[in-house]
């Protein structure tokens, strides 16, 4: 091979790597978009019940969690991941765009306008679920943790860009009478669109066919069980699941309470208590960031995770305590260091767990288990917003912590102390 050609290999992959990157750059956008300005403007600008609106975004979320799977190992077997991520992107950001066009008199076009948001948000995490299982084909070769981690810290700095582009569209000094929080969807929307284009181009993000997958002709079902009871006879996958689902609804939980805390605790509001959040998420990026520069191997990866996940539950245990503005800050920075390096290792420790011809079946498995996890936390936040009172508050950030220590056991049974150092095949 002359080097003209291991030239354009590495600069194939290159792209590829840049591309998958960029997706996790600009879909926090909309990650934030949703909670911070669509269920504001549902709930408060439009007058929808939040106990409706809860509902059918947790039916959006668990329509996700039992139809990815299926969706997931259908796109392995036909070798068309691209075509679904193509198609979600695509879907979720035309109806994020025409969200705010929609008609808003009356109880049909209320209805319409909910029924657009949670399909809008379907697609979109759809979109992530196609994302996720092209993390081995982005590593092409690099610390796949490592990869996945970059890509963490990037959600982050492009998350908190964004906010601060859709707080300035908002605010009407960008465009003089677009002043509206359902504008902030319009800009979330082409954010997300303009990231995901790469990924859209990017040859070596995608499958070709090798022969090497043999579609199952006793059904999709029967497929999912074969290549889940060999995951969990390898590595015990379902201990590994059970120990994400811990620290998923410990985070999600965390991070309902932590500016309900952080308010009672210091008096923060506005401004200050926006700056507070705004350091958690550097924290967090700073986490990301730090293993993705570590690259860490089998055995790292276990010590980093049970180390990780103990320090969280102590720390939040710790928090709940805490009665001073510094001690405050200190614990959120911590809890946003530990949760940002924890969740991208082990997303990249799943990804090598599974045959590498069937992520999107793994991510569609993962997925679930976030969906529901992400319910728990739904589930939490009525008893979040009535945690006025500073005990009460502090009862909820040391239940998560309790939560996160929970998880510690189950990761230990897991086996991804002997995770491969997974080369994707160049395609």
């Amino acid at each position: 091979m002359n080097a003209r050609t291991q030239n354009g290999m590495d600069s194939a992959t290159r792209r590829a790597r840049l591309a998958w990157h960029a997706y996790d750059l600009g879909n926090t956008a909309v990650e934030f978009a949703i909670p911070l300005y669509l269920t504001i403007w549902v709930v408060s600008d439009l007058g929808v019940d939040a106990r409706l609106f809860g509902l059918a975004s947790a039916i959006s979320s668990w329509a996700i969690g039992l139809s990815g799977p299926y969706i997931g190992v259908h796109a392995d077997e036909t070798y068309s991941r691209r075509r679904w991520f193509v198609a979600s992107v695509l879907v979720a950001s035309l109806l994020f765009l025409v969200l705010p066009q929609l008609p808003t008199a009356g109880q049909p076009a209320l209805i319409s306008v909910v029924v657009a948001a949670m399909v809008a948000n379907y697609f979109f995490q759809l979109s992530s679920l196609i994302y996720n299982a092209s993390m081995l084909q982005a590593a092409s070769g690099a610390n796949v943790v490592s990869v996945s981690s970059l890509g963490l810290a990037l959600s982050f700095l492009g998350g908190a860009a964004g906010v601060g582009i859709m707080q300035l569209v908002v605010s009407g000094r960008v465009v003089p009478g677009v002043n509206g929080r359902e504008n902030a969807l319009t800009v979330a929307a082409l954010i997300f669109l303009g990231c995901a284009l790469p990924g859209f181009f990017a040859e070596r993000l995608w499958q070709k066919k090798n022969g090497r997958i043999v579609p199952s002709s006793r059904g999709l079902h029967r497929r999912i069980a074969e290549l889940w009871r060999e995951s969990s006879r390898e590595h015990k996958a379902g201990w590994f699941l059970a120990g994400y689902f811990a620290l998923n609804s410990s985070i999600m939980g965390i991070t309902l309470y932590l500016p309900l805390y952080i308010r009672s605790v210091t008096g923060l509001e506005g401004a200050g208590l926006l700056a507070a959040s705004a350091v958690v998420v550097a924290a967090s990026a700073v986490g990301a960031g730090f293993v993705a520069l570590l690259r860490p191997t089998g055995p790292q990866v276990r010590r980093l995770v049970l180390f990780g996940l103990t320090l969280l539950g102590l720390n939040a245990l710790a928090f709940s305590f805490v009665a001073t503005l510094p001690q405050t800050i200190l614990c959120a920075c911590l809890h946003g260091l530990l949760s940002g390096a924890l969740v991208p290792t082990v997303r990249g420790a799943f990804a090598q767990i599974f045959r590498s011809e069937y992520q999107a079946l793994a991510f569609g498995l993962f997925g679930a288990v976030q969906r529901l996890s992400q319910g728990l936390g739904a589930a939490l936040w009525p008893l979040a917003e009535a945690a006025q009172a500073e005990r009460s508050a502090a009862l909820g950030v040391a239940a998560m912590g309790i939560l996160a220590l929970l998880g510690v056991p189950l990761f230990a049974r897991s086996r991804f102390n002997t995770l491969p150092e997974v080369v994707a095949e160049r395609q």
